[in-house]
């Protein structure tokens, strides 16, 4: 399949281990310019510097960060900056961990409707202090909001927008290319435990 572009879109991983397994949470940022390596650099280190000082506390100890990597979508092979931790990095909670697979979503929706108009993100780890048999803690659950729209106004402050990129519609692809929708609100649909079986340990990234 041809590579499609996405003008001005930063991806950006959050990349982590769990018992062993590479895990990660992944979100696109609208530079709202012409991207350049400094625009690259500098949309990485801020969801790094959020991820250390905010995601991480709300996190198991179980969860260590390995690197935040930035990647210039405008072409097939843009710029990347990767960011290592000094030091280990890991969650701040020191608690019993539930399994690999269980997890918690996270909702992300822009002013538009539809299923191509909001993203989600399943956090990168719960402890079973905060699951009741299949219900998600909603003070933990509010946590995790608030990260996430911390990132939002980081990302917005500095001038950048965090996006959702939908590259089809009525299962085609867009004519002319992907439409960004700017990302408004943070969320959760219910406190129903959630899961990622590719998470468990063995089964693939």
């Amino acid at each position: 399949m041809a590579y499609v572009p996405a003008p001005q879109i930063v991806s950006v991983e959050i990349r982590a281990l769990k018992a062993n397994q590479q895990i990660e949470n992944r979100i696109t940022v609208d530079a709202l310019t012409t991207v350049t390596p400094t625009i690259v650099d500098a949309i990485t280190n801020l969801v790094s510097v959020w991820a250390i000082g905010t995601y991480f506390d709300h996190l198991p100890s179980s969860v260590t960060l390995r690197e935040v990597v930035g990647t210039d979508l405008t072409t097939q092979n843009g710029y990347q900056h990767s960011i290592l931790p000094e030091g280990t990095v890991a969650g701040a909670l020191n608690s019993e961990p539930m399994p690999n697979e269980s997890s918690f979503t996270i909702t992300h929706r822009s002013s538009s409707r539809g299923r191509s108009a909001r993203g989600r993100s399943y956090v990168l780890g719960l402890i079973k202090g905060d699951v009741a048999e299949n219900v998600f803690s909603a003070t933990r659950a509010n946590e995790f909001v608030g990260d996430f729209n911390a990132l939002r106004d980081v990302l917005s402050n500095a001038g950048y927008a965090w996006v959702v990129v939908s590259y089809r519609t009525n299962n085609a692809p867009r004519p002319g290319g992907p439409v960004y929708f700017p990302i408004n609100a943070n969320g959760y649909a219910d406190l129903i435990v959630d899961s990622m079986r590719r998470r468990k340990p063995g089964v693939g990234s």
